[in-house]
């Protein structure tokens, strides 16, 4: 039996990527620690809470060893005599049928039980979660994207991996509250590691001397690259917006045709929309204040900051939008559209054949 279960379920767009990095970077140093990631690649983390989740779309892609993803990690931290870390954001939106049994499968593997949840201020949030949708195909707008998720409309699906309070809800029924960690991402400014250094004192991890550098490469998007790349996604056949096309797009053509085929100018929410986001955080913060939750930071945090200025991807100009969909064509090796209707065109086709030749 495994001492204790760590499960981190989100939220989306809250630092995930940075520590999964680094726990599967120093996962060797990390075992000889005690603690122990299980299963044999980071992907089967994410197969796991497909399963957990009933990722229909995603589940019906997965070899027969991946379907069985979650009962493999639930059987090697049975195996395992110290700590136990298993993370992916998609288990924050889980049925709650899925989460019990899943809270159950654990117990049965370890002596405690533990879930941990990091979360970030929306401001930063809501740019983040957009370009995250149009790297998965995503033909909203931004200011769309805005005020729908104002209205709570498009079925609630970004308040389900957003809504910090019933996500803990939802994951906590049987633990006890300590046993439930809130891990606020530190405020613009803060040291690099400063979450890092949060999230390893919730594992009870000596982090000492283990390096907090970035490996892999920023593919942040400017918001002309984001714009580009949402355009792109209208000419593509809805139909063939196939998990093969979202994997090309976000591991091949991001990072290697998109990103800097324009300055990184970054994207704001607009002033209009900080009113309601400050007022529903508020909300949240003093709901959360009232709980017995063991929370890692200051939930103050959790309050957007004051706007800044700035544009948004609406406001990318025409021009600005052609000469970056000429860098990219280069990069693909593909000659220069005569119009920006052209470019987008030529791309679209390249992601389409880039895709089959996979």
């Amino acid at each position: 039996m495994a001492r204790r279960a760590f499960l981190h379920v989100g939220t989306a767009k809250s630092g995930t990527t940075f520590l999964q990095d680094l726990w599967w970077r120093h996962r060797d140093e990390l075992r000889e620690r005690g603690l122990l990631l299980p299963g044999s690649v980071r992907r089967d983390h994410f197969a796991a809470a497909a399963v957990v989740k009933g990722m229909t779309d995603v589940v019906e892609t997965l070899g027969a060893r991946e379907l069985e993803a979650w009962s493999r990690l639930v059987d090697e931290s049975r195996d395992w005599p110290g700590d136990v870390l298993i993370s992916n954001e998609h288990f924050s939106d889980s049925p709650p049928e899925a989460v019990a049994a899943a809270l159950a499968d654990l117990a049965s593997a370890a002596d405690e039980v533990h879930v941990m949840l990091t979360a970030r201020d929306l401001g930063r949030v809501l740019p983040s979660a957009w370009q995250q949708r149009v790297k998965m195909g995503a033909r909203q707008p931004y200011r769309r994207f805005l005020a729908t998720v104002r209205r709570g409309e498009d079925g609630q699906k970004f308040w389900r991996y957003q809504d910090v309070p019933a996500i803990l809800a939802l994951w906590s029924p049987g633990l006890p509250p300590e046993r439930v960690h809130l891990v606020v991402v530190p405020p613009s400014g803060a040291p690099r590691d400063e979450l890092w250094l949060r999230a390893a004192s919730v594992l009870g991890l000596d982090a000492t001397g283990l390096d907090t550098e970035a490996l892999r490469p920023n593919d942040s998007l400017g918001l002309v690259e984001a714009e580009l790349l949402r355009r792109v996604n209208e000419r593509l056949p809805r139909h063939e917006r196939t998990p093969a096309l979202t994997r090309h797009v976000k591991g091949t053509f991001v990072p290697e045709a998109l990103v800097g085929s324009a300055s990184r100018e970054p994207f704001v929410v607009p002033e209009r929309h900080v009113a309601w986001i400050r007022e529903r955080f508020e909300a949240i913060v003093a709901e959360l204040a009232a709980t017995a939750y063991d929370v890692v930071g200051d939930l103050s945090d959790l309050v957007p900051a004051d706007p800044r200025a700035g544009r948004t991807p609406d406001e990318a100009t025409d021009d600005e939008l052609l000469d970056a969909a000429q860098m990219v064509l280069d990069r693909l090796g593909a000659g220069p559209g005569e119009s920006l209707d052209e470019a987008l065109d030529a791309i679209a086709g390249c992601l389409q054949r880039g895709t089959k030749a996979q």
